[in-house]
């Protein structure tokens, strides 16, 4: 995949479409986030995003291929101090699934977290039954750090926590994902 064809950028207001609404009240893409339990509109992105704009502890970051915006990816929960913080991501549009856009996409989030950044760390949390994030975290040299039994709400029952963890020194950019 070409450079040009997949972006990450700062989200802007202008981003927030009904396109992005419908993918974010699937509940088939959101199953595995506290995304699927609130109804979203363009009025709440609005305010989502004006929250996420002044956190100083977050950035979020689009997910454009051919540039269409098609998920999101955060750096969230910064911590200048001890020099870590939490990845997450979501691919909306189901139709670019299965094609290694997330794992590209991770890859550029976390050459930012650790160049830019100059962080050390970073962690993410799985839902346990999400073997498809986990696949897509190992691909980037995350490693299975910790597990939380009863954790998450999902449909009607309680699922553990995987946490995942990448340090600096284990990370590698993928040419190919640039």
């Amino acid at each position: 995949m070409k450079k040009s064809v997949l972006k990450l950028r700062k989200i802007r207001y202008v981003d927030i479409s009904f396109d992005w609404i419908s993918w974010i009240n699937d509940r088939v893409v959101t199953k595995y986030s506290g995304k699927a339990f609130k109804k979203h509109t363009i009025k709440t992105q609005k305010i989502f995003l004006k929250e996420k704009l002044k956190d100083k502890h977050s950035l979020l970051l689009g997910i454009f291929f051919l540039n269409e915006h098609i998920g999101n990816v955060e750096l969230t929960n910064i911590s200048k101090i001890h020099k870590y913080c939490e990845i997450r991501y979501i691919i909306g549009k189901k139709n670019y699934w299965n094609q290694g856009i997330g794992s590209r996409s991770i890859n550029m989030a976390l050459s930012i977290a650790f160049k830019k950044l100059k962080l050390e760390k970073v962690y993410a949390f799985t839902y346990a039954n999400n073997l498809g994030s986990q696949k897509v975290l190992k691909k980037n040299g995350f490693n299975i750090e910790g597990r939380m039994d009863n954790f998450f709400q999902y449909k009607k029952s309680r699922v553990k926590n995987i946490i995942l963890g990448l340090n600096k020194n284990n990370f590698k950019k993928c040419k190919s994902y640039s």
